[in-house]
């Protein structure tokens, strides 16, 4: 028989929590958030517009859409670390790539590619892994991995855009692939395992009692509290939230262009790539901050607060001018679109729709994020390259940003009509359970 360790001295699930940050520096900070650096060196030299290059990063998230639901079935029934290695050697390969490509259909290839490879490693293992590993500080060890995508991007950046200045940008892609690999194959390769079991451990802050609940969550028989999927994607407050992620998920395809909007308002490339840094801290020291309003405030008001930050952002981009100070505060304030897709959205789902059916929720939620967010890269390119300027670009995001707020406020409105199926209410068995299932979501 197994034997189960209970409490050792330094619990493994700190390591998954690196593992975890590893994988989001290189996954969304490496792939996704630096890619923008670029944008800019590739379309000056190849003489194609920015909304053609931008295609990839719009086609590989319209593939993630439909991948991520396949990667949450997957990941827990199949060796985590044969998937995930496969998954961000496949990351590896379609950026290696660009280095030899002269085409932007070529870049639309690897665009499918990341989509596929990102679908298994930019948002499900994470999460995933930080709810099997914790039991306790789980919030505080989700912000901490979660946040480490915009650390990724900060730190990234401006390293490849040296690499670009000294030495071009087909060495800087070949570079980038080189140092992700490094960074992040170690980890899905020896590192990751999927549950604390696999190792003969419990979660960490596992206690006497929380094996008695689950003991009585084996022998309930009855639901989780929350809306049924089957019910909650027929409602109105779905709608509004699937409108809500992909809304949020466009302001990701500015991301990609920011850099080349400061060289365009006549930054030097170094600034311009310190920009999408600049984005990257308020990316992560806003996750931190979100996570501790949420708890104080709510979800709807912080995500409120949020939106403004967004919209302030916008408008410090519009009026910028030549002011390096304004362009950096810009910049950290629009990174609050970055939490409100990684912390925000997670939270409204599980307010609204409850626990019930909350990853296949999530899942359905994803799907509208990727479907419209996909239009966020390619849009605001090719406004570019009609206009020569971003600020067409910027007023649309403005737009985005009013929708987003009604959107959720409607949601809020009508999640009134929304028929829960709950736990009896006169055992404190019963309260037990809903307290422990409620502490186990995201």
């Amino acid at each position: 028989m197994e034997t189960i360790k209970k409490k050792p001295s330094f619990h493994y699930a700190w390591v998954i929590l690196i593992s975890c940050c590893a994988i989001e520096a290189g996954g969304l900070g490496g792939m996704m958030d630096a890619a923008g650096v670029f944008f800019v060196p590739v379309t000056g030299d190849l003489g194609f517009g920015r909304g053609e290059l931008a295609l990839y990063m719009s086609i590989n998230m319209f593939v993630q859409a439909f991948i991520m639901p396949i990667a949450g079935r997957w990941l827990p029934k199949y060796n985590i670390n044969i998937l995930l290695t496969a998954a961000f050697a496949l990351l590896v390969v379609a950026l290696g790539a660009m280095s030899f490509y002269n085409e932007p259909w070529q870049w639309w290839i690897s665009g499918v590619l990341i989509g596929i490879g990102g679908g298994f490693v930019f948002l499900m293992p994470a999460p995933i892994l930080i709810n099997n590993w914790f039991k306790k500080r789980r919030g505080l060890a989700l912000a901490i991995g979660m946040s480490f995508s915009g650390i990724g991007g900060a730190i990234l950046s401006p390293i490849f855009a040296s690499i670009i200045e000294a030495f071009g940008w087909r060495t800087g892609y070949l570079s980038a692939a080189v140092i992700l690999a490094v960074l992040v194959l170690p980890f899905t390769l020896f590192v990751v395992k999927f549950k604390p079991e696999d190792k003969g451990l419990k979660p960490y802050g596992w206690s006497e009692e929380d094996e008695r609940v689950a003991q009585a969550l084996i022998a309930e028989s009855k639901t989780v509290p929350g809306v049924p999927a089957s019910k909650a994607v027929r409602s109105i407050p779905f709608v509004c939230i699937f409108l809500f992620g992909g809304l949020i998920a466009y302001f990701m395809g500015f991301n990609t262009h920011l850099p080349g909007f400061a060289n365009s308002a006549g930054f030097s490339p170094i600034v311009a790539s310190t920009v999408l840094s600049a984005v990257m801290v308020g990316n992560v020291l806003e996750k931190l901050v979100m996570g501790w309003v949420n708890d104080k405030v709510g979800v709807q008001l912080s995500v409120n607060i949020q939106l403004v930050m967004v919209l302030l952002g916008f408008v410090g981009f519009i009026f910028v001018g030549h002011n390096l100070v304004f362009l950096y505060i810009s910049a950290f304030l629009f990174g609050a679109q970055n939490s409100l897709v990684a912390v925000s959205t997670p939270l409204l789902i599980r307010q609204i729709f409850g626990n019930k059916d909350f990853i296949l929720i999530y899942a359905y939620v994803r799907l509208g994020t990727g479907l419209i967010g996909s239009f966020g890269p390619l849009t605001v390119g090719t406004l570019f390259d009609i206009t020569g300027t971003y600020t067409a670009s910027f007023l649309v995001g403005i737009g985005i940003v009013v929708l987003a707020l009604v959107v959720v406020r409607t949601a809020y409105v009508l999640r009134r009509r929304l028929t829960w199926e709950d736990l009896p209410n006169d055992t404190k068995d019963a309260q037990s359970i809903r307290e422990s299932k409620i502490a186990s979501s995201f």
